[in-house]
């Protein structure tokens, strides 16, 4: 009888945690501080990410997530040396009714900034090698 009446109290409780997550929808946040290294350790990415469900697609009912990078920072470890330090983005941006992949997105390069993003997916942050007067990223290392 005690058992029945704790998976009775655990379901209820679930269901009501799934019903106020469902009426909360876009209003709660994840947001997490990352901080990595490139793969030679010369450059150092760090700051802090935030996303949220902002809508869902209609014809796909896909989430569509939104947030922003706050101090968001690419720092040379190594200065001098030929290089700069690169924040780069990997994400997927949802325009014209069709998701687009975004590859090596430069967002931050030797300095620190913030921005916000609206629809977009699978977003991911890199800290990355350059060398200096070029565009092609090295030794890339996934901060998340």
């Amino acid at each position: 009888m005690t058992i029945s009446v704790k998976r009775t109290l655990v379901a209820a409780s679930a269901v009501a945690s799934a019903l106020v997550i469902g009426l909360a929808g876009t209003a709660s946040a994840t947001t997490f501080g990352f901080n990595q290294t490139s793969g030679s350790g010369k450059a150092e990415i760090s700051g802090t990410y935030e996303y949220h469900v902002s809508g869902t697609i209609p014809q796909t009912n896909e989430k569509l997530y939104s947030g922003s990078f706050k101090g968001s920072t690419a720092k040379d470890k190594v200065a001098g040396d030929g290089y700069e330090a690169v924040l780069a983005l990997a994400y997927q941006d949802w325009k014209d009714g069709a998701w687009h992949p975004v590859k090596n997105y430069v967002a931050v390069v030797n300095g620190t900034k913030s921005w916000t993003f609206k629809n977009k997916k699978d977003v991911k942050a890199y800290a990355c090698d350059r060398k200096v007067g070029t565009t092609k990223l090295l030794n890339c290392r996934a901060a998340w």
